[in-house]
């Protein structure tokens, strides 16, 4: 019974107000012990409702966790890139410290093991970046042409390779601040949406093996 946390369409507050509490609840218990160890039961009890109501929003512990996963991703977003935010280098590069940002958070604070927390969270997260990203794009000329990708495929390559990088950052023993990693990740995630931000493809090595041979 997982809500598309996205989904443009009004939500009773009673509802709101009890999946803030479970919400709110999952976190707080993971801060303290590993999410295997964390059952509905205990999630119940901690967010002052009982087993009945946890199912009637939630199907299991997974489903909160997306959901929470999600939305608290979003909340961070929408406070540092407003929903109308312009595709801009600048950013494009916030976006990429925020996804640090929150992977080094779990890293930090959500002890292991964490199961399939790790699964679920860089689903909702890459979900949230490709959203964010085809909704840049989409407002960009998409002329079709020869090797030229399209904007959905551009936001998944984007998407997957900003959550990669960030993950590695996130697991290295000594990393260097968020800010100084996405100005670092910056160029290559520029690289890969230039063909469809600026209409140009950049060259491949055979493309440019072959234009130096001519000009010789």
């Amino acid at each position: 019974m997982l809500e598309n946390v996205s989904a443009k369409k009004r939500v009773d507050p009673r509802v709101r107000r009890t999946r803030q509490w479970l919400q709110q609840a999952l976190l707080d218990l993971m801060a303290e012990k590993s999410f295997e160890a964390i059952t509905v039961q205990g999630l119940a009890e901690r967010a002052g409702v009982n087993r009945a109501t946890f199912y009637a929003h939630f199907n299991d512990k997974y489903a909160l966790l997306e959901y929470a996963m999600r939305a608290q991703f979003q909340e961070k977003l929408r406070a540092e890139l407003p929903e109308g935010a312009p595709f801009r280098p600048e950013n494009l590069q916030r976006l990429i410290q925020l996804v640090a940002e929150n992977m080094a958070e779990v890293q930090d604070h959500c002890p292991q093991p964490r199961g399939q927390m790790d699964t679920l969270m860089e689903k909702q997260v890459k979900a949230e970046l490709h959203e964010t990203l085809r909704g840049w794009l989409g407002g960009l000329p998409t002329g079709r042409r020869a090797g030229k990708p399209t904007t959905d495929q551009a936001a998944t390559i984007a998407s997957w390779a900003i959550y990669g990088a960030a993950v590695q950052w996130s697991q290295r023993e000594r990393r260097e601040p968020a800010n100084e990693f996405a100005q670092q990740v910056l160029p290559f995630i520029l690289a890969g949406l230039q063909p469809v931000a600026f209409g140009v493809a950049p060259e491949t090595p055979t493309a440019a093996r072959g234009r130096k041979r001519s000009a010789a």
